[in-house]
This record gives structure tokens, sequence and C-alpha cells, in this order.
């Protein structure tokens, strides 16, 4: 990028605290941090939207995904030319449609998605973070240098699939939280307490993990249903019987795994794993 690009971040939550960190790390001047209000957070001085300049070189907008729509039309009211400007926004779902306003007030778009988790307001590094990059190819090459000076590695993602990509991700990372919340519910629920619960069950996560990681998912792939052991997944789902929520995860991942995992004995799983309508499995 010119040594003279600035950035204006527009939402200063968990995500927008991490991007002025990384900003100021790589030496990138930060013109404005936009906020809701002028509260001062994590640091950094805030001006509402209303009354900013918006005259950076980079607007990005970090703000919910049904929120940016609503921004890039109050910076093209409020900026009646965008010329030599580029907004970014930073929703991994959503391709660069939603900054169609200031598209039209002759602003350059993009999309520059971090694969990474942001829970908090403590600032997470972006050094080797993966961006997802979505732009026109006369910024492409510039989109991808400023994902680099902040510490990331770009990749690029098509438009039409940014849903099913975004999807992925969810699995990958808040749905995963979930996969792990229910496993822990399950072992709570057999009488383990918290703490013995968190131990074992990150024990073998993380053996998994690794593994997956390293060897691939068949060969990671070990237990009851890669043996075929019938009866062992039919205790499984009996007890699981009280709990339906828990067995529906149950039940969706199992059948996931008997179809696309190499396990043993797939048609009896497959006839095991049938329930009618009332959630109730059968052998027939």
């Amino acid at each position: 990028m010119p040594g003279k690009t600035n950035v204006s971040i527009i939402g200063m939550g968990n995500w927008g605290t991490s991007l002025a960190h990384a900003c100021r790390a790589a030496k990138i001047p930060l013109a404005e941090t936009i906020g809701r209000s002028t509260k001062k957070t994590s640091g950094w001085p805030l001006i509402r939207l209303e009354d900013a300049s918006l005259d950076a070189r980079i607007l990005w907008i970090c703000v919910r995904d049904a929120e940016i729509v609503g921004v890039a039309e109050s910076i093209a009211a409020q900026r009646k030319r965008l010329d030599g400007q580029i907004v970014v926004h930073s929703s991994g779902a959503l391709s660069v449609a939603p900054l169609d306003s200031v598209k039209r007030r002759g602003a350059e778009v993009a999309s520059l998605a971090p694969v990474m988790s942001f829970p908090t307001r403590t600032p997470v590094p972006l050094s080797g973070v993966l961006f997802a990059v979505e732009a026109r190819a006369a910024i492409d090459s510039r989109m991808n240098a400023l994902v680099r000076k902040l510490g990331g590695k770009p990749f690029p993602v098509r438009t039409k699939e940014k849903p099913l990509y975004h999807a992925a991700a969810t699995m990958a990372s808040p749905l995963l939280v979930s996969h792990f919340s229910a496993a822990l519910a399950m072992a709570r629920l057999a009488g383990l307490s918290d703490a013995n619960a968190r131990q074992w069950i990150a024990a073998l996560a993380q053996a998994t993990m690794k593994n997956i990681f390293e060897r691939g998912e068949g060969k990671s792939f070990s237990g009851a249903f890669a043996r075929g052991d019938i009866e062992t997944i039919r205790l499984h789902l009996q007890s699981l019987q009280q709990h339906p929520m828990l067995r529906e995860i149950y039940i969706s991942l199992a059948r996931h795994a008997v179809e696309t995992l190499p396990v043993q004995n797939r048609k009896e799983l497959e006839s095991l794993l049938r329930k009618d309508r009332r959630g109730k499995f059968t052998d027939a």
C-alpha cells in the first residue's frame, strides 16, 4: 500500500478493537475511530459517525452484518463523492453488495473477512490470520497488500459462495463451541463434576484436533462408529432419550459420520439411526 494510506475504523467492538491495535502495530495511521458514542473504550478516542470527517483512504466498517447497509448509506449521505477512497466491510457471509450506496458515490468497495474469533474486547493479534478477500481486480492487489501489512494472509473467496464459506467458518468456530458445550452437558449428566468433565473432554478434543490436521479426518476417526459397535451406540441413544436436544445433536453428527467417514457395519448403523417423527430410533 502507498505510504500515505490511512484508515478510519467504523465500529469499535471486539473486531474493530483488534483491527485498531493491528493498525497501530503495523504503523498504519488511524484517521478516526468511530463508535456509537464518544465514550472512550479500549484506549481509543471515539467520535460519532455523524461527526466524522470520513476522509481516510480506507473506511473500514466493523459492525454487525445487519448494520452494514445503514452505515454505508450514512457515509454516502455525508460524503457526496468518495473518489479515491475504498470502503471495506468484514462480513464473511455478505458480498460487497451492501456497499452499493458508497460505490455510487465513487468509492471502490471490498470485503476483508478475518478467519478468527474475536469473543471479547481483548485485542487478538492478526499475525498469521487468514483473510477472505472479495475485491474487484482493480484493487485486489492493494487489498492483499493491506492484509499482509496487518500481518495477515489473504486468500480469494468467490462472491456467490460466501454464504457457504461462512457456514463452514461458523461450523469451525462458534458451532464448535456449541458442540463441546453439548459434550460437556452430557458429561455432567453422567455425574462428572464440571472440572472433571472439562479435563477429560479437553484431553480427548485436543488430541483429536491435532490428529485431524496432521493426519486427515479418516485416519483420525476411531471409537464405536469406526468399529461398527451397534450395541454400544444403541446404549448411547437409549441414554439420551430423556435429553432430546442433546440426542438430536448426537444423531445428526452420527449420520454424517456414517455417510462420510470409514465405519464398519454401515447399513446396520444407518438403520439404527433412522428415527420416526417422535424422535425414537428403530431397527426397521
